[in-house]
């Protein structure tokens, strides 16, 4: 019951936040402006979004076959291409991705009834996209540090994903240590064999570190290209190392759990931060739309998939885990 209550509670709190910086967005923006800018985009130019958008996928659905692979669990890249479609469709529905994360791990685990695993590769793929857009992002805001350190929200930001990146570091490098494995003593069985699970791809250096590369690829395409290709389509011009100081910051940033779907966060890390370089609010606000559109409608030809796969869960997967990149992020 205190568990229902407490998610109920921060449901009505994001749905708050939400509210309140649509609200902002509102009255802060020019929607006349706005419309101007979208009225720029042609047929081709989307098409182009579309193709970049989906390169990136399978760049992620490459990466998890390769994850899934490693614990034994038998997939194809296609069929985790159709997966992350048909999560990116359910999430449409759902106030964050866990739906469509838990799904994925159902639909793979099902197989052999290995959800742990499942569940595992699933948590393993985020927390590696989210790795390599925080990695990407200290690179760029470290190469661009004379802007970075005229701004102290640049600045206090991309020191504390850098001080994250060294605690996940020291955090994998224990769980590496044979006491790990006795921490799972003291948690329940399903719980148990998720970290387990979780674990041997920390032991695998050679695993973690091929992930981390595509994560780091995906993060370049399918955050730094994709988005590039709106604001280019929109007639928007940053410099180059402007752009890519702050883009994956914003991903960042707008995966914050604060809103529903991270409908107004995003909004509002665009405006703030490309702010920095002088760029319009109406013009970045123009470019959220347009990919938040894209992005629907190509996870609704996802719709067959999902209509296809859907049966009875059961006990369904482990829950899945930690959050992931806001604008474009993977599915």
């Amino acid at each position: 019951m205190k568990t229902k209550l407490k998610k109920t509670i921060e449901f009505i709190l994001k749905l708050l936040v939400t509210f309140g910086l649509l609200a902002w967005l509102i009255l802060k923006i020019d929607w006349t402006e706005v419309l101007t800018y979208l009225e720029r985009i042609s047929v081709w130019q989307i098409a182009l979004y579309v193709l970049v958008l989906l390169s990136g996928v399978a760049v992620s659905s490459y990466k998890w076959k390769t994850l899934a692979e490693f614990k034994g669990l038998s997939v194809t890249t296609a069929e985790c291409f159709g997966l992350y479609l048909t999560g990116s469709f359910i999430n449409n529905f759902f106030p964050s991705f866990i739906g469509g994360d838990t799904n994925r791990a159902y639909q793979l685990g099902r197989k052999d009834g290995r959800f742990s695993d499942a569940a595992a590769s699933v948590v393993m793929d985020r927390l590696t996209g989210l790795l390599g857009a925080m990695v990407l992002s200290v690179l760029f805001a470290t190469l661009n540090w004379r802007v970075v350190i005229g701004h102290p929200v640049l600045l206090w930001i991309a020191a504390g994903i850098l001080a994250c990146l060294v605690g996940v570091a020291c955090l994998g490098y224990i769980m590496t240590f044979p006491f790990w494995s006795n921490v799972t003593r003291f948690v329940p069985k399903k719980a148990s064999d998720f970290l387990l699970a979780l674990h041997e791809y920390y032991d695998h250096k050679g695993m973690f570190a091929r992930a981390m590369v595509l994560s780091a690829l995906f993060s370049l395409v399918g955050l730094g290209l994709q988005n590039y290709v709106i604001f280019w389509a929109l007639g928007i011009r940053v410099g180059p190392l402007d752009y890519l100081s702050v883009i994956f910051l914003i991903s960042i940033v707008s995966s914050a759990p604060v809103s529903i779907n991270n409908i107004g966060i995003q909004e509002w890390a665009y405006v703030t931060f490309f702010g920095f370089f002088g760029v319009a609010s109406p013009a970045v606000i123009a470019v959220s739309i347009v990919i938040r559109i894209l992005q629907m409608l190509v996870s609704f030809t996802a719709l067959p998939m999902y209509l296809k796969g859907r049966k009875p869960t059961g006990s369904g997967p482990a829950s899945v885990g930690p959050r992931e990149t806001g604008p474009s992020g993977e599915a």
